[in-house]
């Protein structure tokens, strides 16, 4: 049997083995680049609409699409003291003209609203990056 007959297989199996080698991972979002959170700064309630500002800390660059999930306090809808669950939902993204963003922060509104009804809401915040988690804010109540 000829070297080289040998020698150039062995070569093939070491070059496309070591392919394989070395750990391998789905790339993760950088804290301090990729990754945001979300405060809620003033609300206002007037003309049947909830106006919010919105501190987006962190990698606001990365913020895509901003959702007002609220519940309205009452007969046939939360109470205060009970865990949070929005019953609607109003969804912004980056694209659409509702969506204000001027540096780190965010303003949206929530208009249809009965000014005579308490309601319960918070944002949620998703990032650009699939892997990301949704950020919130706490819940916040309006008062009639």
């Amino acid at each position: 049997m000829r070297p080289i007959t040998i020698i150039i297989p062995l070569i093939l199996l070491f070059f496309f083995s070591g392919c394989a080698l070395g750990k391998k991972e789905w790339p993760s979002a950088v804290e301090s680049e990729d990754t945001f959170t979300l405060k809620l700064m003033a609300t206002a309630v007037q003309n049947n609409c909830i106006f919010m500002k919105v501190v987006v800390d962190g990698a606001s660059h990365r913020l895509y699409r901003a959702t007002i999930q609220y519940e309205y306090v009452g007969d046939g809808g939360g109470c205060v003291g009970c865990p949070f669950v929005p019953r609607d939902v109003v969804h912004f993204t980056r694209n659409q003209t509702e969506f204000d963003m001027s540096g780190n922060t965010l303003s949206l509104s929530l208009c249809g609203i009965d000014q005579d009804k308490e309601y319960r809401f918070r944002v949620a915040g998703k990032s650009e990056l699939p892997a990301s988690p949704i950020e919130y804010t706490d819940v916040y109540v309006t008062t009639p």
